[in-house]
């Protein structure tokens, strides 16, 4: 670690090595060279503690990336100790020396050289401490961390559909201030809050309030200057304030400007100006702050949205922070990515669900315009202390100050489905004390920013449950999953219409809509909960169409724009939310492109991708339904040398139905805007897994398609189609040792027989999976060939275990004279079952 000791000293003199006279503020961050390990480790906040032997980490740093997402039950939620060297320049002596913290989760306590310098609760806003008082210009110092991610009844979140990853994952900063200078305790705010309490074409009011902090010995005449700057650069308004500061106090100097022809901040032109604001003090410059500025007004109604005045719908999606192999210990760039995708999908509007996101983050809806709902991470459930009242109240002061300044803030957000898991029994009075920390949490939030509407979600069933919670914010948020968790496509429209006509004068956004998705399963006919891609699209086809329906909507936000970690669901894919437009990985999904084609004004032109690889039964049954998600005037579709007929786009998708060939089907796609045009093209594999081929595969019990690795498509079960009968069943369970899921959940209980296999040589390979019992004994049976025993006295329990994939493969010869030989099950206890079978001719 020697590198660190020379590192940091000489940057931060490389930083402070500037004219002395008038220093200001350093900010430099301290992420790499720390030393980490899990557990409790006594004395480990002690600059004396051995951690040569802990794991050197970078950070951001999470210690939940692999077992969030394994099959083991559950992840470790614990603590966990950071350590790390610092060494100061003599530069940066007779300064105040903070340490800053994005953000760790949940729990953090700071410790510098032994000294415990306070702990911070919640795990999605930052906190800062200083350090001044506690460290050494002759020796290194040591910064230890005890980072506690544990279920605690008194933070939240208590429970919640994400994965509640522990660490330090957000950057750690150094920052060095004259002994005057702007507030950095103010709940880890900027210290400069910058608002526009009236706005005309001609001018815009800028008021600024400055907490001005003296820890010098002696009062000091302050003087606040704050220069407005354009886009551009130049000032374009300033104004300063003195103000007697005592030693060892902060005050508020509160100043205002006039901007003139103010340009307006929209996500169409998201026009930044910023606010530079100087502390003097002695008559030298002391410190510099620079705090973004947007002018804009929001407010909202029964009748929607209004964003500068006039109606404007937010149309948008709901984000999650973490990323494969990263967990939420994102780099700054990933952050940003992800605000691009969002705009790029064709949105104005992010919900940040649902907590408090990186400062990358708002710093990129601000740039590139997104309006944003930011909430604190009261999700679910309460418990009924007053600690946990103070911690969810003191989250939504944190978050409201650190992000006051940025413009992209519309809508202050207080909690999220907060009745969906009431506790049972439900104690006396609970209802009446989360409709109580609502009404807290609405007036502290009017106190803290009057400028802004606040926001709360409920799911379908607390809309109208009676608590009265749904009425206490400005704007009621809806997380409705019409076609999904319940109901049908066509019941969402006419729901919001009977309680938009029940209530005209409040604001309605839908804040969640949304299926999930696996690009390996497919349905011919989709159902809500089968994870097709096909279902999946005929949802937010039908849903979107619905919302931009309703004018008097507020907002919607589909749910989600990412797949993200979910550690407890067990749907297609193991610990992941399949909910998103893109898949953890960013990769879009196909209903992705419908999105871009309805809301952007760029030629969209996109064929179906996930469905390139399909089978079929029987050669006359390959003619196959293909998307085109496209704005373009008129589209057209060629295949085998023909081109069909020119479509006009409905709704941004055209479909074509198109007789596919066995193998390879080369489809291009010709969109027409005018008299330009652009094409795309898709290969399409079709197999006919008629009696004849050389390899067959069967999704047993499923009536869902599913596509493995190779490529290879397991057919849909006939008799799992609904309403044809049989003893198919499907859990929603991790399945153990695959990453194949979907093949394992659907099976046959009870079956009895297969297809005859007529003459030739054969590979069967049998999958299994027991879904019941956990003792072995209590299901045994044997698989025949004809009266040949393959797979004798089968045992899943004993063989794999519950919930456990397990695959048998067998050789078997049919002989040339032999009439067809069927492949049955026998049972000797409880009832035979499949869930997948491959018959391979050899």
């Amino acid at each position: 670690m020697r590198h660190l000791r020379v590192h940091i000293p000489l940057l931060l003199g490389l930083l402070v090595a500037l004219p002395v006279t008038g220093q200001t503020r350093v900010r430099v961050t301290v992420n790499d060279g720390w030393r980490f390990a899990e557990g409790e480790h006594a004395g480990a906040e002690t600059p004396a503690f051995a951690d040569s032997a802990w794991r050197r980490v970078d950070l951001p740093h999470t210690w939940n990336v692999e077992d969030a997402f394994d099959k083991a039950p559950g992840y470790r939620r614990g603590v966990g100790w950071y350590r790390r060297p610092l060494v100061l320049d003599e530069a940066v002596r007779g300064r105040r020396l903070f340490l800053y913290f994005e953000g760790a989760n949940q729990v953090a306590d700071v410790f510098v050289n032994g000294h415990h310098l306070g702990q911070h609760i919640g795990g999605y806003t930052a906190f800062v401490f200083d350090v001044t008082d506690y460290v050494s210009f002759d020796a290194p110092n040591v910064v230890a961390v005890r980072v506690d991610n544990r279920h605690d009844p008194d933070i939240p979140p208590l429970d919640a559909d994400f994965t509640f990853y522990g660490g330090i994952y957000r950057d750690v900063w150094l920052v060095a201030t004259a002994p005057v200078h702007a507030d950095l305790l103010d709940h880890a705010g900027p210290g400069v809050y910058v608002d526009t309490p009236e706005i005309t074409e001609q001018a815009a009011t800028v008021r600024v309030r400055a907490r001005v902090t003296n820890d010098g010995p002696e009062a000091v005449d302050a003087l606040v200057r704050h220069r407005v700057i354009d886009a551009e650069g130049q000032p374009v308004a300033s104004v300063e304030t003195g103000q007697r500061v005592a030693a060892g106090a902060t005050e508020i100097v509160i100043s205002e400007t006039t901007l003139p022809n103010p340009r307006r901040w929209s996500p169409e032109a998201p026009y930044l100006y910023h606010v530079l604001t100087e502390v003097h003090a002695g008559g030298e410059l002391a410190d510099v702050v620079t705090v973004p500025l947007g002018i804009r007004a929001v407010a909202a109604d029964g009748g929607g949205f209004y964003l500068n005045g006039a109606p404007y719908p937010l149309v948008g999606t709901n984000r999650h922070q973490d990323f494969p192999g990263l967990g939420s210990a994102l780099p700054d760039g990933h952050h940003r990515r992800d605000v691009q995708l969002v705009k790029d999908t064709g949105f104005n509007f992010l919900r940040l669900a649902h907590y408090p996101q990186d400062p990358a983050v708002l710093e990129a809806t601000d740039r590139l315009g997104l309006a944003v709902w930011e909430e604190i991470p009261l999700v679910n459930t309460i418990t009924m202390s007053e600690a946990f009242a103070e911690n969810a109240e003191r989250m939504l002061v944190e978050m409201i100050r650190q992000h006051y300044n940025h413009p992209s803030v519309v809508l202050w957000g207080l909690m999220n489905e907060i009745l969906l898991r009431k506790p049972r029994p439900m104690p006396e009075g609970y209802l009446e004390a989360v409709h109580a920390l609502a009404e807290r949490l609405q007036a502290a939030a009017r106190r803290e920013d009057p400028s802004r509407p606040t926001a709360l979600a409920v799911s379908y069933h607390e809309v109208y449950d009676g608590s009265g919670v749904s009425g206490v914010a400005d704007v009621l948020g809806m997380n409705l999953y019409f076609g999904w968790y319940y109901e049908r496509f066509e019941d969402f429209g006419p729901f919001l219409d009977s309680l938009h006509a029940a209530h005209p004068e409040r604001p309605l956004f839908v804040s969640e809509y949304g299926a999930g998705s696996d690009e390996r399963v497919h349905a011919r006919r989709p159902v809500a909960f089968d994870f097709s891609s096909e279902h999946a699209q005929n949802y937010h086809r039908s849903s979107l169409a619905q919302i931009r329906a309703r004018p008097y909507l507020a907002g919607s936000a589909v749910w989600n724009q990412f797949d993200f970690g979910s550690a407890h669901r067990q749907d297609t894919k193991n610990a992941i939310n399949q909910k998103g437009l893109y898949f953890f990985d960013r990769t879009p999904k196909d209903i992705a492109f419908y999105y871009r084609a309805v809301l952007t004004g760029e030629p969209v032109l996109h064929l179906e991708r996930e469905h390139r690889h399909r089978a079929t039964r029987s050669p006359e049954d390959a003619v196959h339904p293909v998307l085109v998600y496209t704005n373009a005037d008129g589209v057209a579709l060629r295949h085998g040398g023909v081109t069909s007929g020119e479509q006009v786009p409905a709704g941004g998708v055209a479909r074509f139905v198109v007789p596919l060939v066995p193998g390879a089907n080369p489809i291009e796609a010709v969109g027409r805007w005018g008299t330009e045009t652009r094409t795309d093209r898709v290969v399409i594999d079709l197999a006919v897994q008629d009696s004849a081929a050389a390899l067959r595969a069967v999704n047993v019990g499923a009536a869902y398609d599913f596509v493995d690795p190779t490529g290879l498509v397991y057919l849909a079960d006939p008799r799992a189609i609904p309403g044809a009968g049989g003893g198919a069943r499907r859990i929603h369970h991790r399945i153990y040792g695959t990453d194949d899921d979907p093949r394992f959940q659907a099976f046959r209980e009870g079956i009895d027989a297969l297809e005859a296999l007529p003459p030739g040589a054969y590979e069967l390979t049998f999958g299994f999976m027991e879904p019941t019992h956990e003792a072995a004994g209590m299901r045994v049976f044997s698989v025949f060939v004809g009266d040949i025993p393959v797979l004798s006295d089968l045992d899943l329990a004993a063989a794999a275990g519950r919930w456990t994939a397990l695959e048998r493969k067998v050789h078997v010869v049919v002989p040339p004279s032999s009439a067809p030989l069927p492949v049955t099950f026998r049972a000797t206890h409880g009832l035979p079952i499949l869930s997948s079978l491959v018959i391979r001719r050899l």
